[in-house]
């Protein structure tokens, strides 16, 4: 098609279905359409830019094939087509393959070429492999809690699983080294997140603002209040966060989620104006909150915060 196009041009200085357009609205207009044919699928793209007869790639041979042309995943339909083969013979003939940590299928349907540096893993990192993952299960999704913590330069502890926020349960995926925790969120679209590079492309990761409410909100996940302390604290010396920003976003949290972030940054952080924090808390008026829901619920009542403190907080960064 983009060559009968190409040719009417060259031959009539025009197209016909073009009529009523300047020539050079239809020399852009034919780049539009080469563009589109060109990216309807990455296989034939692939195969048509390099020429390659793939009778001749051995199954052997692609997931070096796949990392020397820049292709970070493959889904078994285009994997069939490319070494010429039927759908249900592709896990046979990547078995092999597998075994020796060329390549992962971490979803039904999903192969992910593995880099030698990392096949003692048996699988890139997480942070390498996510969106792909996420796209293919058509999951809307953020990284979030520790790992959103550690991207923002909390980095004392280290976290050793990898914390996604995703639209539609999924179960615990252990992927070579990485563990990964997944955790539904029902509002995630609306949720603040700012986008990272990753060796296979870009990856969604929740605000520096919406990262400390969550960890105020999700104190079990993050491995309880000493730890949310931890994070809070790192998080605030690597940036200030905006505090505008937190409460722009806060009704999107329980209002104990921002009480507690609030108590938190106050007692253990240099943030010395949180004084519109504690207006918009005083405005969204309920029972009083309490600060560490994995314990008892006696304590004291920090008025200011409407928030019962019923444990100490020992945080230790």
């Amino acid at each position: 098609m983009i060559v009968y196009i190409q040719k009417i041009f060259n031959k009539h200085g025009t197209v016909p279905f073009f009529l009523g357009t300047t020539k050079s609205t239809q020399k852009m207009l034919i780049l539009q359409i080469i563009t589109i044919c060109v990216s309807i699928s990455d296989m034939n793209t692939l195969i048509a830019t390099h020429n390659f007869n793939t009778e001749s790639l051995k199954a052997s041979d692609l997931p070096k094939y796949l990392l020397a042309h820049g292709v970070s995943s493959i889904s078994t339909d285009e994997l069939a087509a490319l070494l010429g083969i039927p759908k249900n013979h592709v896990p046979q003939r990547m078995a092999s393959l597998r075994r020796k940590n060329e390549i992962i299928s971490p979803a039904h349907g999903l192969w992910i070429p593995i880099p030698p540096e990392y096949m003692t893993w048996g699988a890139p990192p997480a942070i390498d492999i996510i969106d792909i993952l996420m796209k293919h299960s058509k999951v809307n999704y953020y990284i979030g809690w520790l790992s959103a913590a550690e991207f923002h330069g909390a980095s004392h502890h280290a976290p050793q699983v990898f914390q996604v926020a995703v639209s539609r349960s999924i179960r615990q995926k252990i992927i070579g080294r990485s563990k990964l925790q997944f955790f539904r969120r029902e509002n995630i679209k609306i949720i603040p997140i700012i986008k990272i590079e990753s060796k296979s492309g870009t990856v969604q990761v929740s605000s520096r603002e919406s990262t400390l409410l969550d960890i105020a909100n999700d104190i079990k996940i993050v491995g309880g209040i000493d730890n949310a302390a931890n994070l809070i604290i790192e998080l605030c010396e690597a940036e200030k966060p905006d505090i505008a920003v937190v409460i722009k976003i806060a009704d999107n949290y329980p209002v104990t989620a921002v009480r507690r972030l609030g108590f938190l940054m106050e007692t253990f952080t240099n943030i010395l104006d949180l004084s519109k924090l504690e207006k918009y808390c005083d405005r969204r008026k309920t029972v009083i909150s309490i600060l560490d829901p994995q314990v008892q619920s006696t304590g004291f009542i920090n008025t200011k915060w409407n928030i019962k403190i019923n444990r100490e907080v020992s945080p230790d960064v």
